[in-house]
């Protein structure tokens, strides 16, 4: 039947996404330097040759799946740090949006890999950092500045409040 085989087809993961997983697994756990092609290749239960035929190097690899899970990271910060009935509502909300995020196993696995690889690859670490705890960072920052116009918060440096707050 077309209608199953189409099924099939859709469910099944796409040689490009199995190399990704275990990719992923692989970088997460070992790290860039002790992860082999050949390992990937093994754990994706592909040839090295079909590693190669999507992933031009290794360096490559590693930056294209760190890029995407830095995006990740980024994905569902806190809609707004707006107009509520309290700063201390918002300050509190972009606070458990931020341990949440930190103490997520998997987050947890990331942020070693980007420290631990960020000599050898400064854009990831730079990526990471705009889209998560940077931007978070830029949010609160504009957020504490906007109160203090107001005169409901006295934040003379919302630059530093900001990254004191985070820091907590």
């Amino acid at each position: 039947n077309i209608l199953e085989t189409a099924e099939e087809t859709v469910a099944k993961p796409t040689k490009r996404d199995q190399i990704v997983a275990a990719a992923c697994d692989l970088f997460l756990e070992q790290g860039y330097e002790i992860t082999s092609m050949d390992a990937i290749a093994a754990e994706a239960k592909v040839s090295k040759r079909t590693v190669y035929s999507h992933f031009q190097s290794k360096q490559f690899l590693f930056s294209e799946i760190m890029g995407e899970m830095c995006e990740r990271f980024g994905d569902g910060t806190p809609a707004e740090l707006g107009p509520s009935p309290s700063p201390r509502e918002v300050l509190l909300q972009a606070a458990k949006f931020m341990l949440v995020r930190i103490t997520e196993p998997g987050i947890q696995s990331l942020m070693r890999t980007i420290i631990k690889e960020s000599t050898q690859f400064p854009e990831i670490g730079q990526r990471f950092w705009e889209i998560g705890p940077g931007h978070m960072w830029v949010r609160i920052t504009e957020y504490l500045r906007e109160q203090h116009r107001l005169g409901v918060l006295n934040v003379p440096d919302p630059e530093l409040s900001s990254a004191q707050f985070q820091g907590l």
